[in-house]
């Protein structure tokens, strides 16, 4: 990255940058062609680490400002720490005797709020506590993805759209997965569905990424949801295949940015989760998001 304040070095072949040299405690600080050239980073590896970054949340959130608007929707803030509406928490620590809802949040591959019209653009997510085995999160770039799809399928889905909802219905028949307890009556509803082309071009980088994700792709447009299945299948196995894949293993101080545009994410129980109270257990995650 010749010409910046910081320098890159690649975490795996096609996936991922660790970025070092930037103080993101200061944001302020961060020079203007910096923060245009982590995008440009980004854009093209999906993924960038920050290490030994001890933020707080003040902090946290001035260096997301520095990136652009935070994203809005009544999901977020349902589980943020007092005083920040604006960080989801993810954790397994409990509050005043109870269990969050978020303890095994991310369990199916996903893109961050890819059930709105506008997407979230990028999401930022820290490390507080970790455990002392495992963890970790999963991270699937997705320009790999659409690389690998046959010419001829190709052709097929570039043009198909799909429709996408927080939790589709094979996610909630098959897993069954719920909604959080705490989201408002009518919250799902207001929020509703979007559909987006499967094939989706970047903004930046003008690549083209394979825009399906196990949680929420729904069906096809003019398809069933029975018929969408089995192509379904195919193409979230191609999304996540083990080769377009960086796994991320968490320290405190970490700092994680993905781009939702081409990338989704997956954070597999790998750890010792029948003995969650263990000290050496804890998951104290935060996230941010970038509209």
């Amino acid at each position: 990255m010749a010409g910046t304040g910081f320098s890159a070095r690649p975490l795996s072949w096609q996936t991922g940058s660790e970025i070092s040299g930037l103080d993101l405690s200061r944001a302020d600080a961060i020079a203007q062609a910096d923060i245009d050239a982590l995008w440009q980073l980004l854009g093209e590896r999906g993924i960038l680490l920050f290490r030994d970054q001890p933020l707080d949340n003040d902090q946290h959130l001035a260096f997301t400002r520095r990136l652009g608007p935070l994203a809005r929707t009544g999901l977020l803030g349902k589980h943020a720490p007092p005083g920040y509406p604006d960080l989801f928490q993810v954790t397994n620590i409990r509050t005043g005797g109870v269990r969050s809802e978020t303890e095994n949040a991310a369990q199916q591959w996903h893109s961050d709020q890819a059930f709105l019209a506008v997407p979230a653009r990028a999401s930022l997510l820290r490390c507080v506590h970790a455990p002392a085995l495992g963890g970790d999160t999963m991270l699937a770039k997705l320009y790999q993805a659409h690389d690998a799809l046959s010419p001829g399928l190709r052709d097929m889905l570039a043009g198909l759209r799909a429709f996408n909802t927080l939790f589709s219905t094979r996610t909630l028949a098959r897993r069954r997965r719920r909604p959080f307890s705490s989201i408002e009556e009518g919250e799902l509803e207001r929020q509703g569905g979007t559909w987006h082309p499967v094939l989706r071009r970047h903004e930046d980088s003008g690549r083209v990424a394979l825009f399906v994700n196990e949680q929420m792709t729904d069906r096809f447009e003019g398809w069933s949801v029975e018929d969408s299945a089995p192509l379904l299948d195919h193409l979230f196995a191609l999304a996540t295949r083990p080769a377009h894949q960086y796994r991320h293993r968490w320290r405190p101080g970490d700092l994680i940015l993905w781009d939702n545009r081409c990338s989704q994410h997956f954070a597999p129980l790998d750890y010792d989760f029948a003995n969650l109270d263990a000290p050496e257990n804890r998951r104290l995650m935060l996230r941010s998001t970038l509209a």
